[in-house]
């Protein structure tokens, strides 16, 4: 991906360390329908040294997002 795409346009990286592409989308939709519930603590983009520091000691369950 051209660097100036990710300068000029806001972009999604989404990433899946086990299962396939599908089970990812299955997973999703079953997310979307309420009927998973995922593991998300959101930091404020400001916070970004306290999400870092809390993924580094174990303290965040499933994922971390930051958000702008």
């Amino acid at each position: 991906m051209p660097a100036i795409d990710l300068i000029f346009s806001e972009k999604n990286i989404i990433g899946n360390l086990v299962g396939s592409y599908s089970d990812l989308t299955e997973l999703m939709t079953l997310a979307g329908e309420g009927r998973v519930r995922l593991a998300t603590a959101f930091y404020p983009f400001d916070e970004i040294n306290q999400a870092i520091a809390d993924l580094h000691h174990g303290r965040v369950k499933g994922r971390a997002v930051l958000i702008p």
